[in-house]
């Protein structure tokens, strides 16, 4: 699943590619019927209808993140909001929609990454301005695509409960304790991965600082030392933001706005790992992998104290 660099990466391409533009038209197939009291997203066909209805003819103005979530503000007060689950990305191009007798599908113009193979799950489609398309391709269609007024953002059920950014500068040791501590109930894996708490971080981000702060997986929340927070907090903003300037991770389906690759995968020091060394310095470890409440996690069982 994309995590907060994927997610910042692809805004930031938002920004650079479609702000200024106006929406023509949008095109989906995730619509299909739903049963009453599910969730409204583009697989309702009505919320599909009235999201069409909002947003054509409007021009994008911005674009921010929050959360793992993707926020694309229109000039009436309206904003989109993208979720890419766990194989969904938002690529921009020039595309021709090609129909069968069954159904529609749409294939780049353009040679060159937009071709990956991972880029041709085309389920939502938003036609610009200048003529090319902001794309949503999305594997296993479990992404989601749904609108709120601006000035209700923080009521939609994908915002609402959400915590701090990792990234904020409010951020400090003591309160990063505090969340942690919250959580007394939950390993540090799962702490770190509850959204309620920290905004953000996922399955790659966690390993990748609990290997590096040397924190067993399954240790207590409650129990992580007071002395280990002003490191944890250094450890995963420095991570996070060489993810970014890498361009995030692609160690699976993730692409960047123009169909590209990231780079952080070849970083990795112990997510997907399992069986390698230790690369620790010093560390005879083997890299080993358990579950957490449902999640991966890969850890070192030399060096990573289990407190």
């Amino acid at each position: 699943m994309p995590e907060l660099p994927e997610v910042h990466t692809t805004v930031e391409g938002i920004k650079r590619v479609a702000v200024g533009k106006t929406i023509t038209d949008i095109w989906s197939d995730f619509h299909i019927k739903t049963a009453h009291g599910e969730r409204q997203t583009l697989k309702n066909k009505k919320y599909y209808e009235n999201f069409r209805k909002i947003v054509k003819g409007k021009k994008i103005i911005g674009a921010e993140r929050r959360g793992k979530n993707i926020l694309v503000h229109l000039s009436n007060k309206y904003t989109f909001i993208v979720h890419m689950k766990m194989t969904g990305h938002v690529m921009v191009g020039k595309y021709k929609k090609v129909k069968s007798l069954k159904s529609a599908s749409w294939k780049t113009l353009e040679e060159g990454p937009l071709q990956d193979p991972y880029n041709q799950y085309i389920h939502f489609v938003i036609s610009l301005s200048d003529g090319k398309h902001l794309v949503l391709s999305d594997m296993r269609k479990f992404a989601s695509v749904t609108i709120s007024k601006t000035s209700e953002l923080h009521l939609h059920d994908s915002i609402e409960a959400l915590g701090i950014d990792p990234l904020d500068k409010k951020l400090n040791p003591r309160l990063l304790r505090e969340i942690i501590y919250k959580r007394k109930n939950m390993p540090i894996k799962s702490a770190l991965l509850d959204q309620t708490g920290l905004a953000g971080i996922g399955n790659i981000y966690s390993d990748e600082v609990l290997w590096e702060t040397g924190i067993h997986p399954l240790s207590p929340a409650f129990k992580i030392p007071i002395k280990k927070f002003p490191q944890i907090l250094k450890v995963m903003q420095k991570i996070l933001k060489f993810s970014i300037k890498h361009g995030g991770d692609s160690k699976s389906d993730y692409r960047n706005i123009l169909g590209e690759k990231g780079g952080f995968q070849n970083f990795h020091k112990v997510y997907g790992k399992k069986g390698a060394k230790c690369p620790k310095q010093n560390c005879r470890g083997i890299i080993e992998r358990l579950v957490v409440k449902g999640r991966s996690a890969h850890f070192c069982p030399r060096h990573q104290t289990k407190y």
